[in-house]
């Protein structure tokens, strides 16, 4: 789930292609920016907000007039820029082509990475020889919620051959005190292999309503089939699973199941088993892992009976990825696809040193992390005729 550099070559077609959405994707930024930027630069010299009665009002507003800018990136066309009675004249434009390049690669990064609040500032004041407020710049910010409000209601394909749930928490103030607030994610993979975030929401991970509502909703835009669940044992999220997705397979997160198990393990001798209990799910085959199980189970059983114990609950889900094809089995015995995507969110988040304010904040700032990764895809075996899963090769 890693942002990867993708060095690999590609067709000429394709390259042509993707250099076209990336150019696309920049202009649509830069618009995003100069606009707020804009609108921002008339507030302050206007001393007033739209429709806002203030005795510090300098001026009115007189609607916009439409323009082109040509950027290193293309013709950003028709900007509304705005007008006033006294006859506002902007000097955004003259100042953004002197500084293109370098203010070019800081919008790019403020809006396809992550939107850092301290960039979002820092282009602010370069183009207007204002420093912006943190409302301000919060308001920047949050340009990026109704790109969000589309993206939850998105289209999802009908089939993913695999999908990976789990939960992670972020600190938002609630009643004036900061608490930790769970979200819960699932990321799928689709028939061509490729990775996408199919959706997450607010709720408490042991709260099996909060599974079946993410759930339902992943099924309201399309989903009807997914061939394998990647969970970890929690029992909430499995019911809601065999609810509205009864007729998938689920595999285990075989390490959080190894760390179960040792747990019923003296520390001291944990070194020496982990081994031993690890092989278990590194075998060329279903077959050798029975064996390894077999052998485990009789070689500890009275040392450690509770350890063997906690190995055969649900010990059947945690050996599923082996009827699946086994260039797949790194990625699908484990849950570190979707906790690599927490990974990266949290990444970002720890730089505000500070809780969120609000739901809405939380999850606006895990999308727009999200929406800048690039994920990498699996090869896919050819689909056998008749077939509707994968595994059984």
């Amino acid at each position: 789930m890693t942002p990867i550099q993708d060095d690999t070559s590609t067709n000429a077609l394709c390259q042509d292609d993707f250099q076209a959405m990336l150019r696309e994707k920049m202009r649509a930024a830069v618009r995003y920016a100069l606009v707020a930027i804009l609108n921002e630069e008339v507030e302050v010299l206007v001393g007033a907000g739209r429709y806002e009665r203030s005795e510090q009002r300098r001026d009115h507003r007189n609607g916009t007039y439409s323009r082109h800018l040509g950027t290193s990136v293309g013709q950003i066309e028709n900007l509304a820029v705005p007008r006033t009675r006294k006859g506002f004249r902007t000097q955004v434009f003259e100042r953004y082509q002197r500084r293109q390049a370098e203010l070019d690669q800081a919008i790019g990064e403020m809006f396809v990475q992550g939107v850092s609040t301290m960039q979002v500032g820092q282009v602010m004041e370069a183009l207007t020889d204002i420093k912006p407020s943190p409302s301000t710049v919060s308001r920047v910010f949050h340009t990026l919620e109704g790109e969000f409000a589309t993206w939850k209601n998105r289209p999802l394909e009908a089939r993913y051959v695999y999908a990976f749930a789990d939960g992670t928490y972020f600190s938002v103030i609630y009643a004036a005190e900061g608490q930790k607030m769970p979200i819960l994610a699932v990321v799928g993979i689709n028939q061509q292999g490729e990775r996408e975030v199919l959706g997450f929401t607010v709720g408490e991970r042991e709260n099996q309503t909060a599974w079946e509502d993410l759930l339902e909703d992943l099924k309201s835009r399309g989903v009807q089939a997914v061939d394998l669940w990647v969970t970890d044992g929690h029992q909430a999220m499995r019911n809601a699973l065999q609810l509205k997705f009864a007729a998938s397979e689920r595999q285990r997160c075989v390490k959080h199941k190894m760390d179960n198990v040792l747990g019923y393990v003296p520390t001291a001798q944990q070194e020496a088993i982990e081994p031993e209990l690890k092989a278990i799910f590194y075998q060329d085959s279903r077959e050798k892992a029975d064996q390894a199980v077999a052998a485990f189970s009789e070689k500890y059983s009275t040392t450690y009976p509770t350890a063997v114990e906690c190995l055969k609950r649900d010990l059947e889900a945690c050996l599923t990825f082996y009827a699946f094809p086994q260039a797949h089995w790194k990625t699908i015995r484990t849950t570190n696809v979707i906790e690599r995507l927490f990974g990266e969110v949290k990444k970002r988040s720890h730089k505000m040193a500070a809780a969120f304010r609000n739901e809405d904040s939380c999850l606006l700032m895990f999308y727009a992390v999200i929406r800048a990764l690039k994920f990498r895809s699996i090869s896919m075996p050819a689909k056998q005729p008749g077939s509707q899963l994968l595994h059984r090769t």
